[in-house]
């Protein structure tokens, strides 16, 4: 008897963690994948608007997702974002461009800024040195497939 209750809680626990307290947008397994290996994750969240960033020793990812009242005169500001040549992306989302600019204490960073329906979202992917501008932009490109997807 005791092992079955045993079971039962471990077949309950899962369930209190789905729950969700983590990144709506991606998990942390895949943003290990997109790092290179494991990750912390820090979550902001308000509705359906908020951040996600993974952290793994000399590589960061940060998701960004914003509700707009009026995309027509609120996503030129996001896009902006890409400052210097920015390169449009199809069929992720609506307006995406991709670019990559140095960050913080010389990083270099791949970033995506799209948006779906009245969704902006901002995937930023950095690095110290390890990895290639493209590279870099290359990660950002597949994990907004993945968030764009997520806010259809």
């Amino acid at each position: 008897m005791k092992g079955l209750f045993l079971l039962a809680i471990a077949g309950v626990t899962p369930l209190s963690h789905a729950t969700g307290t983590g990144c709506p947008w991606m998990n942390a397994a895949t943003a290990a994948g997109v790092l290179g290996g494991g990750v912390t994750e820090s979550v902001t969240k308000n509705h359906d608007d908020g951040g996600c960033e993974f952290v793994r020793s000399g590589a960061r990812l940060s998701i960004e997702v914003k509700t707009m009242s009026d995309p027509a005169k609120e996503f030129p500001a996001y896009a902006a974002r890409c400052r210097g040549h920015a390169a449009p992306l199809r069929a992720i989302g609506n307006e995406a461009v991709a670019c990559t600019e140095k960050g913080e204490k010389g990083w270099t960073v791949g970033q995506v800024v799209g948006r779906v329906r009245k969704q902006a979202f901002v995937i930023r992917v950095s690095a110290a040195g390890r990895l290639s501008k493209e590279a870099l932009t290359d990660k950002a490109r597949d994990v907004a497939e993945q968030v764009a997807g997520n806010l259809f």
